[in-house]
C-alpha cells in the first residue's frame, strides 16, 4: 500500500498543479473535485488489492490520464519523461533513430511524417503508415513512450518494423539502420530555373530562422538559403512546406517576418481567458517581402506550416499550390508537472486564426484523425466547410478545414510495386552498389570491399546519370539475385516509375538529397504548377486588384 500512497500523492500533485492553473474555477468546485479524487483513489486501491494479476499502478495512472485527455481533443497529451525528452530533442537538436514523427491514434503507432533524407524516408516509410510490430513485438496498444524507446537506439544498429499501409493486403517489413537525425529544417535549396529558387522547409525548429530577440547579424538556415539563392540570381522563390508537421510557434513567426512587410498580422489566438488572446504582428521590414513567392502545401502540412500559409494567402503575399492542409490550429501549452520525474502536460488552451479571421482547425466530428493520414482521403481541395472571409485585396477564402490552396494539384500516384520493393530495401541496396564503387556487372566482392579504383568508378556516376536499358536490366538481375519475387509484366508496366525511383536513390547515395531532388522535380506536378503560376504570383504581389480582375475575366463563361 506504500506504493499506492505514493501514486495517490502523485494524483494529488497533478490535480494541485491543474488547480493552481485554473485558479478560481477549480476552487469553486473544490468539494466535487475532492469527491472525484477519492473515487479514483478507491478504484486504484481495489484494483491493486483484488485484481486477478499483479498490475503496475503507474501504468494504470498513465492510461487513465490518457483516456481523460482523449475526451478533449487528439492533441492534448500526457507526456511521459521519454516522450517529453523526445519533444525537446526535436525542437532543439539531434538524436539517433529512424527519422520519423509518430503519434498514437486509437492505440496504433502512426507515422505523422518521415523527416526528409533520414533512414525511414530513404526506405519509403510514409505518413499514415501504422507500425504494427517493432522487432517482432506487437506494437498495437503499445504506449507511445515505449514505442519511441524501441525505435530509437545507437547509431548503426538496426530495428525491424512491420508496417500496415492502407490499400495493401499484407503488412510490409522494413529493416531500418538507425542514424543520427540532425533535423535540419532546410535540408537543401537550389535554382530550379535561371531566375527561380527552390527551398525545402521540413520543420519549424530552433535552426529555422532568426527571431526578433536575436542579434541583427543572426542568420539561420532559411536566411542563408534565401541569401544563397539571391546571389545565384533568384528573382522568385518556391517554398516547399509539403508534409511539414509544424513545430515552434516563434519559428513560424520568424519565417513570416522574413517574407511579409512590417506591421502585418500573422496569426491570432483566442481561448477561454483574456490571457489566451494574442495577436502576432510582423516586427521587421521583411528582408524578402518583395520577392514573388509560391508555397507548396500538402494534406500533411500542419500547425506552423498552416500559420505561414494562411498569412501569405490572407495578405495576398503569394500563391499556394498543392492540397488542402491538415487543419491543426490548436494551441498546446506544455506544462511541466511537479512530480519530480519529468512528466508534462501538453494541453490545448487556445485556437489559431489567420489574419482574415479564418479558423485553421478542422472539425474532428466529421473526420477521424486517422482518416487524415489515409492515402484515400480527398487529395483535391474538398468542399469549403467554413465561413467565407476575404484577403486584403478582396479574394474570398474559407476556414475551418485547414488552408485551401489557390491552385489544387494532386500529387503523382505511386504504384504498389514501389512500396513492395521499398519494404525489401531493393532500391536502397541496389543504389549502394554504385555508391560503393560497383563494377561493370553490377557486383561487388563477396566481402563487400571496394576495388582499388573505387574512386574512379564512383566518378563515372555523373550528375546527369540516367537509368538506361542496361541499368534497368541490372536492377532486374539484382532482384533475382536477392530472391525478391516480382511479376515481369508488372515490372514492365511500371518501368518508368521504377526507373525514376532507381535514379533518385542512386543520385541520393552518390551526391546527396539535394541533387536527387533537383533531378526529380521535373516529374513533380505540383512543382511544375508552381513554376507555371509564378508570373501570377508576381502580378498578385505588385498589383493584387489587377490579378483579381484578370482571374475574374478568365473564369467567366
Amino acid at each position: 500500500m506504500r506504493r499506492l500512497g505514493a501514486i495517490c500523492a502523485s494524483v494529488v500533485v497533478i490535480t494541485t498543479v491543474l488547480g493552481g492553473w485554473l485558479g478560481g474555477r477549480v476552487l469553486a468546485r473544490e468539494d466535487r473535485l475532492e469527491d472525484h479524487v477519492r473515487l479514483f483513489s478507491g478504484m486504484l486501491a481495489a484494483i491493486e488489492r483484488e485484481y486477478v494479476s499483479e498490475v503496475k499502478s503507474d501504468r494504470l495512472i498513465s492510461s487513465s490520464i490518457n483516456e481523460m485527455l482523449r475526451t478533449l481533443d487528439p492533441h492534448s497529451r500526457f507526456l511521459e519523461p521519454r516522450e517529453n525528452t523526445y519533444l525537446q530533442e526535436r525542437q532543439r537538436g539531434s538524436y539517433h533513430g529512424l527519422g520519423i514523427s509518430v503519434v498514437s491514434v486509437e492505440g496504433n503507432i502512426t507515422v505523422v511524417a518521415p523527416f526528409e533524407g533520414t533512414p525511414a524516408h530513404r526506405l519509403g516509410i510514409r505518413a499514415g503508415d501504422i507500425i504494427s510490430r517493432i522487432d517482432g513485438v506487437d506494437a498495437r496498444g503499445m504506449n507511445l513512450e515505449d514505442a519511441v524507446r524501441k525505435l530509437k537506439g545507437p547509431k548503426g544498429t538496426s530495428v525491424r518494423v512491420t508496417i500496415v499501409r492502407q490499400g495493401y493486403d499484407t503488412p510490409l517489413e522494413f529493416t531500418v539502420i538507425r542514424d543520427e537525425i540532425p533535423l535540419h529544417s532546410v535540408p537543401y535549396d537550389f535554382m530550379v530555373t535561371p531566375t527561380t529558387g527552390y527551398i525545402r522547409l521540413t520543420d519549424f525548429n530552433e535552426t529555422t530562422a532568426c527571431r526578433g530577440s536575436d542579434p541583427p547579424t543572426c542568420e539561420r538556415e532559411l536566411e542563408r538559403a534565401l541569401g544563397r539563392l539571391s546571389e545565384q540570381g533568384a528573382r522568385s522563390i518556391i517554398l516547399d512546406i509539403r508534409d511539414n508537421p509544424g513545430g515552434l510557434l516563434d519559428q513560424a513567426l520568424a519565417v513570416a517576418n522574413l517574407i511579409l512587410p512590417k506591421g502585418k498580422l500573422i496569426v491570432f489566438t483566442r481561448g477561454r481567458t483574456k490571457r489566451d488572446e494574442t495577436d502576432f504582428v510582423t516586427e521587421g521590414p521583411g528582408r524578402f517581402a518583395d520577392v514573388p513567392l509560391v508555397l507548396l502545401v500538402s494534406r500533411h502540412s500542419a500547425s506552423a506550416s498552416e500559420i505561414v500559409a494562411g498569412a501569405v494567402q490572407d495578405h495576398d503575399r503569394g500563391l499556394t499550390v498543392g492540397e488542402r492542409t491538415f487543419g491543426k490550429g490548436l494551441v498546446q501549452t506544455v506544462m511541466p508537472l511537479r512530480s519530480g520525474r519529468g512528466y508534462a502536460l501538453a494541453l490545448t488552451t487556445a485556437r489559431y486564426y489567420t489574419p482574415s479571421g479564418r479558423l485553421i482547425q478542422r472539425e474532428y466530428a466529421s473526420t477521424a484523425l486517422e482518416d487524415y493520414f489515409s492515402p484515400t482521403r480527398r487529395s483535391e481541395c474538398g468542399e469549403n466547410l467554413g465561413e467565407a472571409q476575404y484577403t486584403d485585396a478582396g479574394r474570398r477564402v474559407f476556414g475551418g478545414d485547414g488552408i485551401g490552396p489557390d491552385f489544387c494539384v494532386a500529387p503523382e500516384a505511386s504504384p504498389k510495386i514501389l512500396s513492395y520493393l521499398d519494404a525489401r530495401r531493393a532500391f536502397f541496396d541496389f543504389s549502394m552498389r554504385y555508391e560503393n564503387g560497383d563494377d561493370e556487372n553490377g557486383r561487388v566482392s563477396s566481402a563487400g570491399e571496394r576495388p582499388d579504383n573505387a574512386s574512379e568508378r564512383i566518378m563515372k556516376i555523373h550528375a546527369d546519370f540516367e537509368v538506361d536499358e542496361a541499368v534497368f536490366l541490372q536492377f532486374r538481375d539484382f532482384l533475382r539475385e536477392r530472391e525478391i519475387r516480382f511479376d515481369e509484366e508488372e515490372l514492365e508496366e511500371h518501368r518508368e516509375a521504377l526507373s525514376r525511383r532507381i535514379l533518385e536513390e542512386v543520385l541520393r547515395q552518390v551526391f546527396g538529397e539535394g541533387l536527387a531532388r533537383r533531378r526529380t522535380l521535373q516529374w513533380d506536378p505540383q512543382v511544375q504548377k508552381a513554376l507555371e503560376v509564378m508570373p501570377l504570383s508576381e502580378q498578385l504581389l505588385k498589383s493584387p486588384k489587377e490579378y483579381i480582375a484578370d482571374r475574374a475575366i478568365a473564369s467567366s463563361p
